[in-house]
C-alpha cells in the first residue's frame, strides 16, 4: 500500500502558496512535433514525444482507434503521473502502454539513481476511450490506479466539496494541481503543471468539437477554469483530442480515419476565457455553438416541446432570412436566427412584392404543427406560408406550401433569464448587408431586427440599455439604415 503522499488536503490560498514556494524540477518550454501520427500506413500503434525533461506526450495512432486519445506522463523527483490510458484498439496490435511507460520511467529513474519508479494512473475523465489501458498497470508495484467514479475521484485526490476546491499531487519537486471539470462528464478533471506552464484539460476544451452532457455543470467549470487562468501562468492548454483542420472554424467528420491537415495541439489561456465568455453568454443553447479554434455541442435529452405553429419574420436583400416569433412559454420560447433558401420563383415574387411594398415585413407561418427544435437543422427542409405581414394579425396570404431549405443556423437557444447582460444585440449577414437582433432574456423584453449602414462586428454588440431602436440611430459607427421587425406585446410575460 502506497503512502497517502498524493492525498494533499491543500486547497485555495494554501494549494497556490504551496506550488508558488515549492522548488519546482524540469522547468521548461515545451517542445511539440511536427505532427503527430494522424492515421498515416506504417504509422507507430503509439506515438512518444518528450515534450521537456520528465513530460511526454503520447498519442495512440488514428489506424488505432478514430479518437487517437492524448495520454500524459509527467515525472518528478520522487513518483509520475500518467494522465489517461487510451482507447481499446480497433485494429491492428494492441496498445503496449505498459512497457513504454515502464521504459520512460526506467530512463528517468537511472538519471537519479533510483530503483522502480512508483506511478499514479490517473483520468480526465471515466470515458472508454480514456481507460481503456488501466488494466496493464493493477499488478504494477508501487502503482495506484484511481478509480473512474466521481466520488472515488474526490477522495483519491481530498475534494470533499467537489467541484469546489482545489486539489496538490506533488511528485517530488514538482506540484500539479488538481481542478475539478464536470460538465462533459461528472468525474473531469483538469491538471496544472507549474513546471512547464501547462494546464491539461482533457475533454473539457481541445481544437475540436466539445461535447457538453451537463449544460449547468460545464458552464460553471468555464468560468471555474477561466478564473484559474486568472491566477496561474498558462501557456499551453493541452487537450486530449485534435478534431479541427488547420483551417479556421473547420472540424474534420467524427470517426476520420486520416486527418493529416490536423490544428496544433495547443491551445492558449485566451482559449479558456473565450470558452468561459460564450458559455456566460449562451442561454440553454440548442444549435452548434461555431468558434475558430472550438465548436460546443450539446448531448441533450428528446425534446419534450409539443407540436406547434412557429412563425417566422422573412427578410433579406441578397441573402434570406428568417427570426422565430417567441414568447416566454413553451414551446416558443426560443430565440433562432437563420439563413434560409427559397425556390427560385417563390423569391423572386416575394422581391416584386416586397418592391411594392417597401414599409411592410414578412412572414411565413409553416403548415402544419411540429416541433421546432427537431424541425429546425442545417440541410432540412419544410412547407410553409408566406404572408405580406403578420402571419397571425391580418397579414395577406401571397404564396402557399412553399419549401423552405435551412441554409445556416446563427442563432438558436432556449430563453434563460439573466445569462446575458441587458442590451445586448445579435450581429449577422456580410458588410453590405449587416443585421442586429436583439438579443431577448427575460419578461418584459422585445424583439427587434434592423438594417445597419455597415457591418458593427464582433460576436455580440452592445449598445444602449437595451431599448428600441430607430432609423437613424448610431451604433458605434454604423446607423439604423431600417427597421425590419419590432415587437413587444408577445414579450411582456
Amino acid at each position: 500500500m502506497m503512502q497517502p503522499w498524493f492525498r494533499l488536503k491543500y486547497r485555495g490560498i494554501l494549494a497556490l502558496f504551496l506550488v508558488a514556494a515549492a522548488p519546482v524540477v524540469g522547468a521548461a518550454s515545451l517542445q511539440f512535433p511536427a505532427q503527430w501520427v494522424h492515421g498515416m500506413v506504417g504509422e507507430p500503434v503509439l506515438q512518444v514525444h518528450e515534450a521537456a525533461p520528465g513530460t511526454w506526450i503520447l498519442r495512440q495512432s488514428r489506424r488505432s482507434h478514430f479518437e487517437a486519445p492524448f495520454l500524459y506522463l509527467l515525472a518528478g523527483e520522487k513518483r509520475a503521473l500518467l494522465l489517461d490510458t487510451g482507447a481499446e484498439p480497433q485494429a491492428g496490435p494492441p496498445l503496449p502502454l505498459r512497457e513504454t511507460i515502464d521504459r520512460l520511467l526506467a530512463e528517468w529513474s537511472a538519471t537519479r539513481s533510483r530503483g522502480p519508479f512508483p506511478l499514479i494512473v490517473a483520468h480526465t475523465h471515466a470515458h472508454k476511450d480514456h481507460v481503456f489501458g488501466d488494466a496493464q498497470f493493477h499488478d504494477r508495484a508501487d502503482t495506484q490506479v484511481v478509480g473512474t467514479k466521481r466520488e472515488e475521484v474526490a477522495a483519491f485526490f481530498g475534494l470533499p466539496r467537489w467541484p469546489q476546491g482545489e486539489a496538490m499531487v506533488d511528485l517530488g519537486q514538482r506540484p500539479l494541481i488538481i481542478v475539478p471539470l464536470p460538465g462533459h462528464e461528472p468525474s473531469h478533471i483538469a491538471i496544472y503543471d507549474a513546471a512547464t506552464r501547462s494546464l491539461l484539460s482533457g475533454d473539457s476544451l481541445y481544437p475540436g468539437l466539445l461535447t457538453v452532457r451537463d449544460w449547468q455543470a460545464y458552464r460553471a467549470s468555464a468560468a471555474s477554469l477561466a478564473a484559474f487562468v486568472g491566477r496561474h501562468d498558462v501557456q499551453h492548454v493541452l487537450g486530449a483530442h485534435i478534431e479541427a483542420r488547420s483551417t479556421a472554424r473547420q472540424l474534420y467528420p467524427l470517426e476520420t480515419a486520416y486527418q493529416p491537415d490536423e490544428h496544433v495541439l495547443a491551445l492558449q489561456a485566451s482559449h479558456v476565457r473565450e470558452l468561459a465568455q460564450a458559455t456566460a453568454r449562451l442561454g440553454d443553447f440548442v444549435a452548434d455553438e461555431v468558434h475558430d479554434d472550438f465548436t460546443l455541442t450539446r448531448v441533450s435529452p428528446p425534446s419534450a416541446d409539443h407540436p406547434s405553429t412557429h412563425g417566422m419574420v422573412l427578410f433579406g436583400q441578397r441573402e434570406v432570412y428568417l427570426s422565430h416569433m417567441p414568447m416566454f412559454h413553451s414551446p416558443h420560447d426560443y430565440q433562432l436566427i437563420l439563413e434560409a433558401e427559397l425556390p427560385p420563383d417563390v423569391l423572386a415574387a416575394w422581391r416584386q412584392d416586397a418592391a411594392k411594398h417597401p414599409d411592410t415585413f414578412y412572414s411565413i407561418a409553416p403548415t402544419g404543427a411540429w416541433v421546432l427544435t427537431e424541425g429546425i437543422a442545417e440541410g432540412k427542409t419544410f412547407a410553409a406560408d408566406l404572408f405580406r405581414g403578420h402571419f397571425e394579425r391580418g397579414g395577406a396570404r401571397l404564396l402557399q406550401n412553399v419549401t423552405v431549405t435551412v441554409k445556416r443556423l446563427i442563432h438558436f437557444r432556449r430563453f434563460e433569464a439573466g445569462q446575458a447582460p441587458a442590451g445586448r444585440w445579435i450581429p449577422f449577414g456580410s458588410n453590405d448587408e449587416s443585421y442586429l437582433a436583439h438579443r431577448i432574456e427575460g419578461a418584459p423584453d422585445m424583439d427587434q431586427i434592423v438594417m445597419l449602414s455597415g457591418a458593427p462586428g464582433g460576436e455580440e454588440w452592445a449598445h444602449g440599455n437595451g431599448g428600441a431602436l430607430a432609423a437613424g440611430d448610431r451604433v458605434g459607427t454604423e446607423s439604423v439604415r431600417r427597421v425590419i421587425y419590432t415587437e413587444f406585446d408577445d414579450l411582456k410575460q
